[in-house]
């Protein structure tokens, strides 16, 4: 096969990216999809980048951010609050995800194929500084979009499959930003942390597990 019609496959195959559905909201109600959290996810390394005390690699970050969930598009989103509740999913998870990006591979031509799988066990592995800052950035990311639906009504998460993780999820400080020792992250995950705790106490919301 030609490496212009491989290309086409996995741009067809990224489709599948575009209707991965996720627990969270939009601020209409609309239910967001692997799609749209990558491309924010991708703008906000753009918007923390410049205030990085480290020296970081910024296209490697964005390529990161681009290629995180796309062994998604073949296994579906499994949600961390499923996965605290039956921690066994974590390595189906695992699994799925390897066999789903060794297919992903197998569509597009050399050297593409190797670079993008390489990102992907890059940011998997967690070992370099710029897949965790993206990793830190994914996590807040989520945080962020889940409390951004009807100006800040987060009785929804109640209707998640277990969904009341959430509430617990939501106000826990992440060891990786700790570890990470970024100011700006830091200070990202303060203000996000303090914007769930006020809808929270706005909601009403009850045994957060705080």
């Amino acid at each position: 096969m030609k490496r212009i019609d491989k290309i086409i496959n996995f741009m067809r195959v990224l489709e599948e990216v575009c209707v991965v559905k996720r627990d969270l909201l939009l601020f209409d109600g609309t239910t967001e999809n692997d799609a749209m959290h990558i491309f924010k996810l991708s703008f906000l390394v753009m918007l923390i980048a410049p205030y990085l005390k480290n020296k970081v690699d910024y296209t490697k970050m964005l390529e990161l951010a681009l290629v995180h969930d796309i062994a998604e598009s073949k296994t579906g989103d499994y949600t961390v609050a499923n996965q605290i509740v039956h921690p066994e999913l974590k390595e189906e998870k695992k699994e799925r995800e390897t066999a789903a990006i060794k297919e992903l591979k197998a569509l597009l031509p050399a050297p593409l194929n190797q670079k993008i799988y390489n990102l992907y066990q890059e940011y998997e592995h967690k070992e370099t500084l710029e897949a965790k800052i993206v990793s830190a950035l994914d996590k807040l990311e989520a945080n962020l979009q889940a409390n951004q639906y009807n100006n800040g009504d987060v009785h929804y998460w109640q209707d998640c499959e277990n969904g009341k993780e959430y509430y617990k999820l939501s106000l826990m400080k992440k060891v990786l930003i700790a570890e990470i020792g970024e100011p700006i992250l830091a200070e990202l995950e303060k203000a996000i942390i303090a914007l769930a705790r006020q809808n929270i106490q706005k909601c009403n919301i009850k045994n957060t597990g705080e």
